[in-house]
């Protein structure tokens, strides 16, 4: 008998992991409710995903009696302390993440990746990596399918992204292998202090044991302080491995691993790369030991990462437009993740930022804009505070459109210089989301190479 048969459960929040948990509910033989915020008429379309018999409450939580309830699976962009959520707990319901339900019912070994930056390119380097080994593997959680779709499947390997949203509902989630990729202030205007959103970050590991790897980044200082249980074996990444211990790390351009009990092998030549920038010298550095753990040989690891062209909306060439490179790194949702793009420019790159606020300190963008770019085209509701942080640096625009954003970053170069869309922002003041975004540079682009 199922763990969930005759249980009353409740989703909050229908978005993508919010229609898998409550599929995965049914299938495992659950009553299943969910709620929502929104209109029927703008979930229309998740609504018809949902598994027949599933009640609905939409555009709000009226006439949800809670004390009918045992379980609640909050989806990850509902806060953990709005006020339904809390009530919910309040109540006596116990309530998890999708990534922890779904876990629950997975008996492959997982690797989940975590970090501030960089993590859905790592998560999809290791995916291809171990398919390129043979083996087969699900890639998703917070990147692509929910961790649910996994369930009933019979992989060799889980590999997921999970982000600090999703790790604030884990109780038993246990990945074979955790990787954190770094730690950055990110996400201050739900977690509140870095501090708590450090704490999130590292429970990836929190229930890991003995035969288990953690993966940490031995050059970020926000993630070399973390402690987890000693049972658990310990590799690096970004710098070279004190005597007995594992890691991946660059020595003459050349990457180089090692897993302790082994020898230390040549993983691949920096040279040979197609993705761009320090940061993804660091993402290739992260799937490499991974896959190293997790048993691949050295030259499958090599295959697959240098084959590998990057991801839509993280430093994608989107076109060249008389000399002058475009590129769209919307993912770039936080000011490190603008530092790392921009450090893979030396003075030949105008700059698009801006959006919706997070409470970051735009004064490190501002330094890193000066130093580096040949002017800032400023979009969304943060333009004023990135321009009082650049001072009397110019030029600068305030952009009402990206079209207008990108005429004005054009205009500033000459042939063989780049723009670069890369935020440092949320997208919500203006989009649906960071693809969104993306695509109307893309669109942007694509209109100034016509005229």
């Amino acid at each position: 008998m199922s763990l969930y048969s005759g249980m009353n459960a409740i989703v909050i929040g229908l978005a993508r992991s919010g229609v898998a948990a409550a599929r995965l509910l049914r299938n495992q033989g659950a009553s299943v409710d969910v709620t929502d915020s929104k209109s029927r008429e703008e979930l229309e379309e998740r609504i018809a995903s949902l598994p027949e018999g599933t009640g609905l409450y939409l555009g709000g939580h009226d006439g949800v009696s809670l004390d009918q309830y045992s379980l609640a699976v909050i989806s990850p962009g509902v806060p953990w302390d709005s006020p339904f959520a809390a009530s919910a707990r309040s109540a006596g319901v116990e309530m998890i993440s999708e990534i922890e339900l779904a876990s629950r019912h997975i008996s492959e070994p997982i690797i989940a990746v975590t970090g501030s930056n960089g993590k859905s390119t790592t998560t999809t380097l290791i995916g291809r990596i171990l398919e390129r080994l043979g083996k087969s593997v699900f890639v998703g959680g917070n990147l692509g399918n929910p961790l649910s779709d996994a369930v009933g499947h019979d992989y060799d390997w889980v590999v997921a992204e999970v982000s600090s949203f999703q790790l604030e509902g884990i109780k038993t989630f246990r990945p074979k292998i955790s990787v954190i990729t770094n730690i950055t202030a990110d996400h201050l205007d739900r977690h509140g202090n870095t501090e708590s959103y450090t704490a999130l970050k590292a429970r990836v590991f929190e229930n890991q044991g003995k035969g288990d790897t953690v993966i940490l980044n031995g050059a970020d200082s926000g993630s070399t302080f973390l402690s987890q249980n000693p049972s658990v074996r310990k590799l690096w990444f970004g710098s070279k491995p004190d005597e007995n211990e594992g890691g991946a790390w660059v020595e003459n351009d050349t990457v180089y691993g090692e897993i302790p009990g082994r020898n230390s092998v040549k993983l691949l030549d920096l040279k040979d790369l197609m993705i761009k920038g320090p940061h993804n010298v660091e993402n290739a550095l992260a799937a490499a030991l991974t896959a190293l753990a997790a048993g691949a040989e050295q030259d499958v690891i090599a295959e697959a990462i240098c084959s590998f062209r990057g991801l839509p909306h993280r430093m994608e060439l989107v076109g060249t437009v008389r000399g002058i490179n475009f590129y769209n790194d919307s993912k770039g949702t936080n000011v490190d993740a603008t530092l790392m793009s921009l450090a893979g420019f030396d003075g030949d790159v105008a700059l698009i930022a801006g959006g919706s606020s997070k409470g970051a300190d735009f004064g490190p963008l501002a330094e890193e804009i000066k130093k580096r770019a040949k002017g800032a085209a400023l979009i969304g509701e943060t333009a004023a505070q990135i321009e009082k942080a650049l001072g009397d640096y110019s030029p600068v625009k305030r952009a009402e459109t990206m079209e207008e954003a990108v005429t004005a970053a054009a205009s500033w170069l000459s042939p063989g210089d780049s723009v670069l869309l890369s935020p440092a922002c949320a997208s919500f003041d203006m989009y649906k989301n960071f693809e969104d975004r993306g695509e109307a540079f893309g669109r942007a682009v694509a209109m100034l190479e016509k005229r």
